[in-house]
């Protein structure tokens, strides 16, 4: 197992920092791994973002747990469920 490039580690850090690169994470992670140089080997083990592909790709253990709870988390970022509903009651909906 070789360590992890920096950028890749880079990039876990500044997604534990920057709420708002969590979405766009989530939302364009193309965009995110351009931004990061992160290679097509590596951005397969970071979607897949098991475990196992973590450690594949040599991420030291502390980044490979703020990465699956920043994973874990995606689904929650967003909207509330009332702030989409008023929305929808604004747009008559």
């Amino acid at each position: 197992m070789s360590p992890a490039p920096y950028r890749v580690h880079r990039l876990i850090q500044d997604l534990n920092r920057d709420p708002r690169l969590v979405v766009t994470f989530e939302s364009e992670p193309e965009a995110v791994f351009e931004q990061y140089a992160i290679t097509d080997a590596e951005r397969l083990l970071l979607r897949e973002g098991t475990p196992r592909a973590l450690m594949e790709l040599g991420v030291h253990p502390n980044l490979q747990m703020k990465f699956l709870r920043i994973r874990r988390a995606a689904g929650v970022v967003g909207p509330s469920p009332l702030a989409s509903y008023l929305r929808d009651l604004e747009h008559g909906e």
